[in-house]
């Protein structure tokens, strides 16, 4: 795959071309993380790659690629959203359903982009959407762009290909070392440590990205169990590499995602506390 004007981001890029040589490319891709216009980029280059009519995918130079480019392109269609929290109806996703099954204008695949799906794609419109992806047409790629790919429903999910940017935004310090605090009293033999870091979890938007850092701490374990070089903190990474089996770090990792959802749905942060200390406890007791 040709990155033009794509910078960056090489672990995606390689998993990308392997996927591409393999002939292996999903009909569903979600793309999470980085910030928005990184997202809007790499679904743009994502188009430019799917209708182009050059050998070195996307060419930038064919017709097909100048006009997905500047988001003019026929066989390219964004999701519209409506009303005022500019969200994707159940008219809108039978609109896309339909036009999926209709055969490509000018180039060889369709293409459709559902951007932001943190904030508008609902529950009901995602149940409304799965069929087609249970079904996929011929000759179509779905891009579903988000901040974190926990907004989807784990159906949409389990049929979608997840690619996630690399996050530029500086790191916050102070909700790292939270975060650590919280990895170590996940291996503590003391609850109470466990319990002091979570309830440092104080609002909202902080919790978010704690959690966040407590997922990267995790993963980097998981790194280190498999030979690999961990990305956040070594120290940390070597640690819970002593005390967790790979079948915890998944669980691990799951139940913080969990509890990142509960977040966004505006459950109590002391309940999700509370249910976090106890779901770690259980997991790491387990043998």
């Amino acid at each position: 795959m040709n990155f033009i004007d794509f910078q960056g981001n090489e672990r995606l890029k390689t998993a990308l071309n392997s996927l591409e040589q393999q002939n292996r490319m999903p009909h569903a891709i979600i793309i999470q993380g980085g910030t928005e216009e990184s997202r809007d980029n790499l679904s743009t280059h994502l188009a430019m790659w799917a209708v182009c009519s050059g050998d070195n995918k996307p060419c930038g130079e064919c017709k097909n690629c100048i006009n997905a480019k500047s988001k003019a392109h026929s066989d390219v269609y964004y999701a519209k959203g409506e009303g005022k929290t500019n969200s994707y109806s159940k008219d809108e996703i039978n609109r896309i359903i339909r036009d999926a099954s209709i055969k490509p204008n000018q180039a060889d695949t369709k293409v459709y982009i559902l951007s932001e799906c943190d904030r508008r794609f609902s529950v009901i419109s995602q149940n409304v959407f799965l069929k087609t992806l249970e079904e996929p047409p011929q000759d179509v790629l779905f891009i579903l762009t988000c901040e974190n790919s926990n907004v989807f429903l784990s159906t949409i999910l389990s049929r979608a290909t997840v690619f996630t940017l690399e996050n530029q935004r500086e790191v916050n310090k102070e909700l790292l070392e939270i975060a650590k605090e919280i990895a170590l009293g996940i291996i503590s033999k003391s609850e109470i440590q466990l319990l002091k870091a979570t309830y440092k979890l104080s609002d909202r938007e902080t919790s978010l990205e704690t959690l966040s850092y407590v997922v990267l701490l995790l993963r980097d374990g998981l790194c280190v169990s498999a030979g690999a070089v961990p990305e956040t903190d070594e120290d940390i990474a070597h640690k819970l590499c002593k005390k967790l089996t790979k079948a915890q770090y998944l669980k691990l990792i799951e139940i913080t995602q969990d509890a990142q959802k509960k977040v966004m749905q505006n459950v109590s942060l002391k309940l999700i506390g509370t249910w976090l200390c106890a779901e770690y406890r259980r997991i790491t007791w387990q043998r």
